[in-house]
């Protein structure tokens, strides 16, 4: 700690921790520097408070902590508040203020390098948080679904008939082409958005897993959180739902697995199908073979529209058997806490906590996730 703290006394020469104590702060101007030149404005009060000694208060009504010195004399101080990081200076400041700004970012640099220790520590121990962001890929899948549910159904339903005219052979023609023209176009609609939806389905199970993971209360040993991340989707499921020895749960997981193979990577990986499908030898006075030879009819590109309707439709009824399985039965609670918008804790209190509440019912899920939102709230707002 002595070390780092002299070498961000270097970068932050000039800055002191004499803030006078007869100072008026209410009569300090107010800035606030772009958001994008202190993400973590947290990082600013460790900096100053933590190795610099400069004086702090905190929480106070809209503002979470304050904290105040002065730079080649001038009195400084910095706040995060509720609507964004401030900055305090004397009215008649003469320091710019690119020089404090420069000066505290190259100090944050220095910091930041001491903490990446610290931070890989506490993953592999599970000391960290994951925002649930469930909803946001939820959202996400359900507005591609709907719209192609809605460009198959107006591709399958016949244009309203034209105001009366005589048939002749021509116009017939330019009619039935029109509709024809009118239902590829449809379709092709409904297939980019179902491709679309497909994708962000699995987006959202593998962020789903991740959070059921830690509401399910399992403990963890360390660098178990590490290899959740990285683990596949599909032992992501088998690790918080039971499929071994479900025959209903095995064969969703295989349809689930012939999704992804046959139109999710494909269309995620440039193409690319992992049986040779997008390949084709050349057999000599044939012509081109696909490498994955009778299987290709199995291929998302076997048919002119790579997602027809009813690939639409097989894939829906699976994601919705899917989402009764992680909501249902011993994921009922688990599921709740996820639906309820925590942000879940992967410590060892925090998965013993989830636990509980998940064990106690429906009564102590709904106290669970009242007491943890009004908490959020208050901290969001700064309603301190």
């Amino acid at each position: 700690m002595a070390s780092l703290r002299r070498r961000v006394a270097k970068k932050l020469v000039g800055f002191a921790p004499d803030f006078p104590e007869d100072r008026d702060r209410g009569g300090l101007r107010s800035s606030k520097p772009d958001a994008a030149e202190f993400p973590v404005p947290e990082l600013v009060l460790f900096t100053l408070r933590n190795l610099m000694g400069w004086r702090w208060h905190g929480p106070g009504e809209k503002v979470r902590w304050s904290v105040y010195g002065s730079v080649a004399g001038e009195p400084v101080g910095f706040e995060l508040r509720k609507f964004g990081f401030t900055v305090l200076r004397s009215v008649h400041a003469v320091v710019p203020d690119d020089r404090i700004i420069g000066q505290l970012q190259s100090a944050l640099k220095v910091v930041e390098a001491a903490l990446e220790p610290v931070a890989q520590s506490q993953i592999d121990l599970g000391e960290v948080l994951i925002v649930n962001r469930s909803s946001e890929f939820d959202a996400r899948y359900r507005f591609f679904r709907e719209n192609a549910d809605k460009a198959y159904r107006k591709a399958d339903k016949p244009p309203r008939p034209k105001t009366p005219r005589a048939m002749d052979g021509k116009s017939l023609i330019a009619d039935l082409t029109a509709g024809l023209n009118r239902s590829m176009s449809l379709t092709r609609e409904g297939f980019f958005h179902s491709a679309a939806m497909v994708d962000a389905y699995f987006s959202a199970l593998e962020h789903r897993l991740v959070l059921l993971r830690a509401f399910s209360g399992a403990p963890l040993e360390p660098g178990d959180l590490r290899r959740i991340l990285a683990d596949k989707w599909d032992d992501k499921l088998k690790a918080v739902a039971v499929i071994a020895g479900d025959t209903e749960a095995e064969r969703l997981l295989a349809a689930m697995r012939r999704i992804k193979d046959r139109i999710r990577n494909p269309f995620a990986h440039g193409g690319v199908e992992n049986d040779g499908g997008s390949l084709f030898f050349h057999l000599p006075h044939i012509g081109a073979i696909p490498a994955n030879f009778t299987r290709f009819g199995d291929s998302v590109r076997f048919s002119f529209t790579p997602i027809e309707a009813a690939d639409h439709k097989e894939c829906c009824a699976a994601f919705d058997q899917l989402d009764e399985l992680l909501s249902s039965g011993p994921l009922f609670g688990p599921h709740r806490l996820l639906d309820g918008g925590i942000d879940p804790s992967f410590s060892g209190e925090a998965l013993k906590a989830y636990a509980e509440a998940a064990a106690g019912g429906e009564r102590a899920l709904d106290r669970f996730i009242e007491v943890w939102s009004h908490r959020w709230e208050r901290h969001a707002n700064m309603d301190y």
